[in-house]
């Protein structure tokens, strides 16, 4: 009879183990690099476990005396409903696509006719002049809003684990994939194409289990501030406007961002630091952005890439310019609520646009950059440095 209880116990931990292991929690099991491998196996033979598992369950259990028999029904009874519980809450409840449900066909509105709060943080999107935003808060929830932008299918994604926002070409080797939430594994979200089975990350979408294993969506530019900042930008750009079936949801954002990613996730800190994470010239930096709110704005070199960081006061805007014009490195400081250049004296917006002098009406190129936590970006830039603003 021992050997059956501990049989039937065993079970119902690997019910437990399948549940934990993609569903952001405990946050000790994030940190362990092995836990998309163990996610991965579970998720994949959960049912051929469950099924030996019944079976044996079952064959042990006739195998006992009649008098055991008797004695481990209520054991089983207890047993069995712990497993169910298990099973409910991991299946029905605490699970990636059912916590955060997809959100359908998206419906965009244009500037004047958004109702989206304009000091709202978006992604967004400019591809061959047509532009599209896309508000976090709504990103927050569904993790992710397959589209298409010029006829070119996209899938534009976020992690509130991160706070990382990604845009990708959904398309590889000629086939248009579609992806649903698995859940959070190593602090990332992780989907699982329907077409092939394989499961992507979205901080780096690269497929990492499956078919398409070792292959990559490609990156498309997007710029992260907020809808205001945008659409000073973008005029003409159109708007991802609130599903009014998941209004409510779409104001969850802090009090998701309070319990699942700020205390367990980053050794029980108020809030992870964030950093305005760069990739240029063949190298990787972060810029505090608490430093980057006094600064304003730094200049750089990475890589072979000379850079300037500009940030706003508040967490509104971030961005980050190539510092060459015609064929001339400008050195660029924060004076009187703008941008100067030493090289000529003129003045230059948050957006790049030089609005007074020499250089008045000219456009520095926007290098990708990206608004995240340091534990992301460390996880996924393992040989970043960090700027120092000494």
């Amino acid at each position: 009879m021992i050997v059956y209880f501990q049989l039937f116990v065993l079970l119902v931990i690997l019910e437990l183990v399948k549940g934990l292991s993609a569903n952001g929690t405990p946050p000790v099991l994030q940190k362990f690099p092995w836990q998309l491998d163990l996610a991965h196996v579970m998720w994949k033979h959960i049912e051929t476990i469950r099924a030996v598992g019944v079976v044996a369950l079952v064959l042990v259990f006739f195998s006992l005396r009649t008098d055991e028999m008797s004695r481990a029904i209520p054991g089983s009874i207890v047993l069995g409903l712990i497993w169910a519980g298990i099973y409910w809450v991991f299946n029905h409840y605490w699970v990636g696509r059912v916590k955060f449900l997809p959100l359908g066909t998206p419906q965009f509105a244009s500037a004047a006719e958004s109702t989206i709060d304009p000091s709202l943080p978006v992604i967004g999107i400019c591809v061959n002049g047509v532009a599209k935003a896309y508000p976090t808060s709504m990103l927050f929830y569904h993790h992710q809003v397959p589209d298409e932008i010029g006829g070119q299918p996209i899938w534009a994604t976020y992690c509130g684990l991160c706070r990382s926002g990604r845009i990708y070409d959904r398309t590889v080797d000629g086939q248009t994939l579609d992806f649903k939430l698995v859940g959070a594994i190593t602090f990332n979200a992780v989907f699982e194409d329907v077409n092939t089975g394989s499961w992507w990350r979205q901080e780096t979408g690269e497929a990492v289990k499956g078919p398409q294993a070792g292959k990559a969506l490609s990156d498309i530019p997007f710029e992260q501030m907020s809808l205001e900042n945008w659409l000073q930008k973008y005029p003409d750009s159109q708007v991802l406007q609130y599903n009014p079936d998941f209004a409510k949801q779409y104001m969850m954002r802090d009090r998701m961002m309070n319990y699942e990613a700020s205390l367990p996730g980053w050794h029980m800190q108020d809030r992870p630091a964030l950093v305005i994470g760069v990739e240029a010239g063949g190298a990787a930096r972060a810029y505090d952005w608490d430093q980057m709110k006094k600064r304003r704005a730094v200049s750089d070199q990475l890589g072979n890439t000379p850079i300037v960081v500009v940030s706003a006061a508040d967490e509104t805007f971030s961005a980050v310019y190539d510092r060459r014009l015609d064929g001339q490195t400008l050195d660029f400081c924060w004076a009187d609520d703008s941008l100067t250049d030493s090289s000529t004296g003129s003045r230059w917006n948050h957006l790049g646009t030089c609005v007074e002098g020499a250089l008045e009406g000219r456009q520095l190129t926007t290098v990708q950059s990206y608004q995240q936590y340091i534990r992301a970006w460390i996880a996924f830039h393992e040989n970043t440095t960090f700027f120092n603003f000494n």
